[in-house]
């Protein structure tokens, strides 16, 4: 008789629950069966363990496959006997990284993030030589405890840590107009620098292909390839993405290049922002700090306030620059743009499709607040 349709159920008593097989993590194999290999192997060898009958059962899932078998008689011959690993599941070991130990290590991970890991395992053991050295492992749960995580690695001048830029630093974030920005308004911020951009910066560093060829594709070649550079500048609010961008095709930012940035930018935000005055902030490039261009902000009612020296990491406008460069490196145009024209043409679209999206998210990124306390 058919057995019944699925969604019938069986009578009580009837439902026999599947078992799984021991390659499959089912139970392992009976004992006799064990013992009959090692016999059959003592009898007749390996051919005793290959014959047609045997290959039959082997298709029915009611005998050992020859790994197996092997695996057995290598067991007999050097313990003596044949039975089973006892199944207590997977465990982690007891002993981890806990204590002073674990203190040594959090300390160590924020003296030195890109240290290897063993690295940190001879440091954690050297300053504790009475334990023995923990394992990958355990350092690896250990961070994850502490809540690190790994990303990309980047490096700060060393002149960055020097008593009097860091005093700087403490001052931009602590205190108030005109010394830093505590208690400024986010919507109210704005943030400009330059950057440059070379036709080869739109070829990726990293692919994959085989390991016996070269990861190559066509691009730029880096000597004399165009430059592009480009000034711009970027606003705190969150209700649209307020940017001010100029590029240009040859040369850097000089005092002329940037008075006239400037000077277009503070008339943009008459026009568009009327009867509002903004907080800039940038960089202490000397022409940043030229008294024409003071004279230029503070003249139209605005104020300025320089970040500290060599910590660029405070600039929501650098990460701002990196996405850009992220997003020109995305260019799904063949191998992207071939001329300065068309990089330029390039960045105009990136930035516009940035602005079509706030630009605060920048700004909370490097330690700005929506609500001062």
């Amino acid at each position: 008789m058919p057995p019944p349709p699925p969604q019938v159920r069986l009578p009580l008593g009837t439902r026999v629950k599947a078992t799984k097989h021991p390659s499959n993590g089912g139970n392992p194999y009976s004992q006799d069966l064990r013992k009959m290999v090692i016999e059959l192997y003592h009898n007749g060898g390996f051919a005793a363990l290959d014959t047609p009958e045997i290959d039959e059962l082997r298709e029915q899932k009611k005998f050992p496959c020859r790994s197996t078998c092997k695996s057995w008689i290598k067991l007999y011959n050097h313990y003596g006997h044949v039975l089973p690993k006892r199944a207590n599941g997977n465990k982690f070991s007891k002993r981890e990284v806990q204590g002073q130990d674990l203190f040594n290590l959090a300390l160590y991970r924020m003296v030195r993030p890109k240290a290897y890991i063993d690295e940190v395992r001879a440091h954690v053991h050297n300053l504790n030589p009475n334990n023995l050295p923990y394992s990958h492992s355990q350092i690896v749960r250990a961070e994850k405890k502490l809540g690190l995580s790994r990303k990309v690695g980047s490096s700060t001048s060393n002149e960055a840590y020097l008593p009097i830029n860091l005093l700087k630093r403490e001052r931009y974030w602590q205190m108030e107009y005109p010394y830093g920005v505590k208690g400024e308004n986010i919507n109210t911020m704005i943030d400009i620098d330059e950057a440059a951009f070379k036709l080869q910066s739109q070829d990726r560093k990293r692919g994959k292909t085989k390991r016996t060829r070269r990861c190559n594709s066509r691009g730029m070649y880096k000597k004399g390839v165009g430059r592009v550079s480009l000034i711009m500048g970027i606003g705190g609010d969150g209700q649209d993405g307020l940017a001010f961008h100029k590029l240009y095709p040859e040369g850097g930012t000089n005092l002329w290049r940037f008075y006239n940035f400037m000077s277009d930018f503070i008339e943009f935000l008459a026009v568009n922002r009327p009867e509002q005055t903004f907080c800039f902030t940038m960089d202490n490039l000397n022409i940043h700090k030229h008294p024409v261009i003071l004279d230029l902000i503070e003249g139209a009612g605005h104020r300025v306030v320089f970040r500290a020296p060599y910590w660029s990491c405070d600039g929501a406008i650098e990460y701002v620059f990196n996405t850009i460069h992220t997003k020109l490196q995305m260019s799904t145009e063949g191998n992207g743009s071939r001329t300065v024209e068309e990089l330029i043409d390039r960045l105009d679209d990136i930035v516009h499709q940035l602005m079509i999206v706030s630009f605060q998210a920048y700004f909370l990124n490097v330690g700005f607040k929506l609500v001062w306390e």
